[in-house]
């Protein structure tokens, strides 16, 4: 019990680091306050350009990923802690979605789901970014990717693994994620929702005429 108690505190405080509020803060202004309102790598991309995007994706995608890595490879824990690196990944995304510090409004978790598929199985990983690909190929708008991949990825662990526990907590998980993504649904029926499109739209739109 003791080694889960660690693992989902050291998740959840890993998840609090924020890297796209922290940039926009230092830039001086709250990120959700901009854009979509998302504290996250998309909407960094929208307010801040490529740069912080890149930034918060890979510290978003790592700190999730490595824990898992390293509870799965390198640390060696007790036989009865099979769940321990699901738990922890879920920790990391539960503390990226609703940070203490940032009055428990985070971001939507994509990325530290990422970082937690890649640990756990690079197959799906790989699956995601297809269907990250294909999503921002046909729409441009991340937030589609995000909800087909948390939902597809209950029913992918219980298809390999069997284990109806991670698939109970999975599942939990993604109702969660959806949940936060149901305002950007609505934004994307109304034609509001700022996607890539239409940044590359306003980028255009504000350059010089040649």
């Amino acid at each position: 019990m003791s080694w889960y108690v660690i693992c989902i505190a050291a998740g959840y405080l890993l998840g609090n680091i924020n890297t796209a509020a922290i940039i926009a803060r230092c830039r001086g202004f709250d990120i959700r306050t901009k854009g979509s309102g998302n504290a996250g790598a998309s909407n960094a991309l929208v307010t801040m350009g490529k740069g912080a995007a890149v930034c918060s994706a890979l510290v978003d995608i790592l700190k999730a990923f490595v824990p898992v890595f390293l509870l799965l490879h390198v640390i060696h824990t007790p036989a009865d802690c099979l769940h321990l690196p699901v738990v922890t990944g879920i920790a990391v995304m539960l503390g990226h979605m609703f940070p203490f510090w940032m009055q428990f409004r985070g971001g939507k978790g994509f990325a530290s789901l990422l970082g937690t598929v890649l640990a756990l199985d690079w197959r799906f990983f790989l699956g995601c970014m297809v269907i990250l690909g294909i999503i921002l190929l046909c729409t441009g708008y991340i937030a589609l990717a995000t909800i087909l991949c948390a939902a597809a990825f209950p029913v992918w662990q219980f298809a390999v693994t069997g284990d109806l526990t991670e698939t109970i907590l999975l599942t939990v998980l993604a109702v969660i994620i959806i949940c936060k993504h149901l305002p950007n649904l609505k934004r994307i029926a109304s034609g509001t929702e700022i996607g890539l499109r239409q940044k590359k739209k306003q980028k255009s739109g504000s350059e010089p005429e040649k």
